[in-house]
């Protein structure tokens, strides 16, 4: 079971939490895989571009920006921005603790609903890299 169970149990609509310039969200849906398989081809090299961190900037990005047009259309009234590019990001991330949260919560949200089995099987190629 591990260390995955809670933090999937409380991520909600809009993805995993993860506090910058305001709280943000990051969700991995078929918009997100989409602009990825554009850019990376196979998911494999997906599942494994958290280990990069220019990737899991990219990534991570796509996955802020989507929760935030998914927020910002049901709360019109309180929209929130988009963060503008990588390098817009790169500035709301000061501080190695900082860029490691990043880094896990982009993990997190890309490994959220995959079965357990999966998990592991990706937590086995991780150990191996």
């Amino acid at each position: 079971m591990g260390r995955f169970i809670l933090p999937l149990l409380s991520m909600g609509k809009y993805g995993v939490p993860i506090m910058l310039d305001v709280e943000r969200h990051m969700v991995f849906n078929l918009n997100v895989l989409e602009a990825c398989i554009e850019k990376y081809q196979n998911m494999d090299d997906i599942l494994n571009a958290f280990q990069n961190l220019k990737a899991a900037k990219e990534i991570g990005l796509l996955m802020i920006n989507e929760a935030t047009e998914m927020w910002n259309e049901d709360h019109p009234d309180a929209k929130k921005p988009l963060i503008q590019d990588e390098k817009h990001l790169g500035r709301l991330l000061a501080g190695i603790n900082k860029i490691t949260e990043f880094t896990n919560k982009v993990r997190e949200a890309m490994l959220d609903g995959l079965p357990q089995d999966k998990i592991k099987e990706v937590e086995e190629v991780e150990k191996n890299l």
